[in-house]
């Protein structure tokens, strides 16, 4: 007499099968996933009332000063974003010293024999690097480090004004994804404190 397939015992794959299963499970139970924007509610051991949202925290971070044009520009974009267009906090809890680089590659050269001016540049790409460190004003702890790169193209032409413009185009573009890239690595900072 044999027994309906569904009462055998489990082979040895299958037991092998659910114990990665119910293992995984487990694992994946212990993990937590929340926007990173999210206001989690108040924080334990700040006053009434007091959000623990991150862009709370990033509303208390002043940026210094710069010295170039493009850094500039970056740090104007990261002040609108960190606290949507009010300026600079008053009481500032943390700084951020920014430093801001770029670089002008040529990447196509023209190819035709009947033209005097072969070699000339007929796209370029602007390379601008963003590196940040934010540092606690009270006790001069240095809370997060990064630095993002961004590639910005464009294109050349003839005209000698018109890719002066274009590359001040790119240089624009990339700065604002700079300061979108840093904005982005900042909030993931101050989400751990």
């Amino acid at each position: 007499m044999s027994l309906p397939d569904r009462f055998q015992p489990m082979s040895g794959s299958k037991r092998l099968l659910s114990a990665c299963v119910l293992g995984m499970a487990l694992i994946a139970g212990g993990c937590q996933v929340r926007p990173l924007y999210s206001d989690p509610g108040p924080v334990a051991g700040a006053g009434a009332g007091v959000s623990g949202s991150v862009q709370s925290k990033l509303a208390t971070i002043a940026i210094a000063e710069v010295g170039t044009r493009e850094a500039q520009q970056v740090r104007n974009n990261l002040i609108f974003m960190f606290n949507h267009g009010a300026g600079q906090p008053a009481n500032a809890a943390y700084t951020l010293q920014l430093g801001v680089s770029y670089q002008d590659l040529s990447l196509a050269l023209i190819q035709n024999a009947t033209n005097d001016k072969s070699g000339q540049p007929t796209a370029g790409s602007m390379r601008m690097t963003g590196s940040y460190t934010l540092t606690r004003i009270a006790d001069g702890k240095v809370v997060g480090k990064g630095t993002r790169l961004v590639t910005a193209d464009y294109d050349a032409p003839r005209q000698r004004y018109a890719v002066l413009r274009a590359q001040r185009d790119a240089i624009n573009r990339a700065a604002r994804e700079v300061a979108e890239a840093l904005n982005l690595s900042v909030a993931q900072d101050m989400s751990k404190l």
